[in-house]
């Protein structure tokens, strides 16, 4: 399951992945769930957070990119 669910949660985008994740919180969090299904949703909100810390370093490393070519003088001016 976990090499499906990885293929599933790669096609999403990161609001859906949060979204989703939330509503799994929300799920675990009301302890209405056996304990199968508490099992199979733990190992999908681990992948989902996975996914979103990835996609926020991506995010964080793309502005800070954009932030270092905006401080480098003007090669133009020179």
């Amino acid at each position: 399951m976990s090499e499906k669910l990885k293929k599933q949660i790669a096609k999403m985008s990161f609001e859906a992945a949060m979204e989703r994740l939330e509503h799994i919180v929300e799920t675990l969090s009301s302890q209405k769930v056996n304990l199968n299904s508490m099992i199979a949703l733990h190992e999908e909100g681990s992948l989902l957070k996975e996914f979103c810390e990835e996609k926020l370093a991506e995010a964080k490393m793309k502005i800070e990119v954009i932030s270092l070519k905006k401080s480098l003088p003007n090669e133009a001016s020179s």
